[in-house]
């Protein structure tokens, strides 16, 4: 979902794939534990989503690094 030049998804591992690609992650919404990731929007955004949904390939230590920040974010949510 896409608005006001930003980008929101919930789902932990596109995130953590965006994160890995440059994408800065500007905060982290939700209730219920459900968090819904909120990224500065680009004009690569869909590319990158593409990537990712066609086998798009990072680094194992920095997705697993960023799966950890990620999860770091959801569990600091107030």
């Amino acid at each position: 979902m896409a608005n006001n030049g930003t980008y929101s998804t919930c789902d932990l591992w596109l995130s953590a794939f965006l994160k890995v690609k440059g994408m800065k992650l500007m905060r982290v919404e939700g209730e219920n534990r459900r968090a819904i990731f909120v990224f500065e929007d680009t004009t690569l955004k869909d590319e990158l989503i593409r990537e990712f949904y066609n086998d798009g390939t990072v680094g194992i230590t920095s997705i697993k690094n960023a799966m950890a920040d990620l999860k770091s974010a959801i569990f600091n949510m107030v």
